[in-house]
């Protein structure tokens, strides 16, 4: 049934809990603020909060680069000038290419088995691709969509449409399949777009109504599904 496959990257592929604490204190440090553990979670809040504003379209991506220092700064009373820490941050987090245990593996036995992979993600272009190459996954994936470069995000339709138009799959929607963690952005992205979906919910949430196609909580766990495209 599927021959298409389009995966998520952060939270799906990518281990981006490890790459934002690795290169929040890699700011820090250059910035010579002395950050405590406290500090990156007030940060991943101020930053989780900007991301959900962006993916509503309350927040553009540009002003978010900024925004979540600014809120980060003011909620610790840290002194930080928001330019020069996007800056420092974007720099350290494009050198973060962390991925989970099963993503070589799945990703390699996929293609053996004659899918075509696809990287639909949201996020700031050019630290995107320093995590992929980083990484040494970009020979998997026939294409790769990051919200930036297409000017909308998930789970903006107007993403997916273009996506689909790029990789002319736009009248193979029932041969395409989108994976990943995020009940907002990835799977009621996915849904309202024509898609089957499949979501990977490692963190043992509740799932939503309706449910997506799929439900599995590991992403080894996909080689059991996905057993040979028809």
């Amino acid at each position: 049934m599927y021959r298409y496959l389009f995966f998520d990257a952060d939270g799906t592929l990518f281990d981006f809990e490890q790459a934002e604490h690795q290169a929040f204190h890699l700011m820090a440090q250059q910035m010579g603020i002395a950050a405590e553990e406290e500090h990156f979670l007030q940060y991943k809040a101020c930053n989780a909060s900007c991301w959900k504003e962006f993916e509503r379209g309350t927040l553009t991506l540009d002003s978010l680069k900024t925004k979540r220092f600014e809120r980060f700064s003011a909620e610790t009373n840290l002194p930080l000038d928001p330019v020069f820490a996007s800056q420092s941050y974007q720099h350290h987090l494009a050198a973060q290419g962390i991925l989970f245990d099963h993503s070589l593996p799945v990703l390699s036995t996929l293609v053996s088995r004659g899918y075509t992979l696809f990287i639909a993600t949201n996020g700031i272009a050019d630290v995107q691709w320093g995590r992929f190459k980083k990484s040494g996954i970009t020979h998997f994936f026939q294409d790769i969509f990051i919200s930036e470069e297409l000017g909308c995000q998930k789970p903006d339709t107007r993403y997916f449409t273009a996506m689909l138009e790029r990789s002319q799959l736009k009248e193979k929607k029932q041969h395409c399949l989108m994976i990943g963690d995020s009940l907002t952005s990835d799977i009621r992205g996915g849904r309202e777009s024509g898609l089957d979906t499949l979501w990977i919910n490692m963190k043992g949430e509740n799932g939503p109504t309706p449910p997506p196609t799929y439900t599995i909580t590991s992403l080894g766990e996909i080689l059991g599904l996905l057993t040979a495209p028809r």
